[in-house]
């Protein structure tokens, strides 16, 4: 049942590329605050997303949006056809990674232990791995370059490893879409480097939907095929080098540090 609906979607004739998430007037309130205000884009099927706007903006209130984590105040969200309220039923087809994993590195859990936890929701209640779940988290675990590492504990890999083998834990299921939200934060620049190559490799191979949160605007607008930039409302929506070269951007972030360090380090860069 759960497949069928799903396939239905990626199998109907669509013209054009298929809108696999699509924001129609989204406001959100929390707490008598307004977080998101009249947000409207789509995803078409494999595109690679770029989200940007400075400090309490709204992105990760955005990604949890789209989870149906949060009920928007107005508007209207499909995802893969479906409505938030339909999507429990769906999730095992979208992987997340959330901007921060906290876990114990004291805690011995392996590498395989981790990636094992994203087969959950395929897996049900109650029930133990079967052949199948275990040849998609060790086949994940190859695909982010941890093959042979699966038995070390998580506390002793490095930290661009650690990121992987949550990324890994964000591809077991049968992932279609995939949403990070600032997977790179803290790590060093070759950390981010190789991060950011193996997402676009693995985006291209598997044929993935992403959304990609990040600070670092000048990253986003090698790997991106679309940014947004939002801070509260939708300031810009387009290829990266019609939102980079825009006044907009820089009214949406007010000369905010982080990103007149981006702007200037791509310009200087020349792409």
């Amino acid at each position: 049942m759960r497949e069928c609906r799903v396939s239905e979607f990626f199998s109907a004739p669509s013209i054009g590329p298929r809108k696999v998430i699509d924001l129609d007037g989204i406001w959100l309130s929390l707490d008598g605050h307004t977080v998101l205000e009249d947000i409207t884009f789509s995803l078409a099927e494999g595109t690679f997303l770029g989200v940007i706007g400075p400090n309490g903006a709204g992105k990760t209130s955005l990604i949890r949006v789209i989870l149906g984590l949060l009920r928007p105040t107005r508007g209207t969200v499909r995802v893969m056809g479906l409505s938030p309220g339909e999507l429990r039923h769906e999730l095992h087809h979208i992987g997340y990674m959330p901007q921060q994993v906290l876990f114990d590195p004291l805690f011995p859990v392996s590498v395989y232990d981790v990636v094992m936890m994203g087969r959950t929701c395929c897996i049900g209640p109650l029930r133990f791995a079967r052949r199948s779940d275990r040849e998609a988290v060790m086949e994940s675990i190859a695909a982010v370059g941890l093959g042979g590492s699966e038995r070390r504990p998580i506390g002793e890999l490095s930290g661009g490893q650690q990121k992987r083998a949550f990324l890994a834990r964000a591809l077991c299921l049968e992932t279609r879409i995939l949403l990070l939200d600032e997977p790179t934060a803290g790590l060093d620049y070759d950390a981010q480097e190789n991060f950011m190559s193996l997402l676009a490799e693995l985006k291209r191979d598997k044929g993935l939907s992403v959304i990609f949160v990040s600070h670092d605007v000048a990253v986003l607008a090698r790997f991106a095929d679309e940014i947004v930039c939002i801070n509260r409302a939708m300031h810009m929506h387009g290829k990266p080098g019609e939102v980079l070269g825009s006044d907009r951007l820089r009214e949406a972030y007010r000369c905010e540090v982080d990103f007149l360090a981006g702007i200037s380090g791509h310009e200087g860069g020349g792409g």
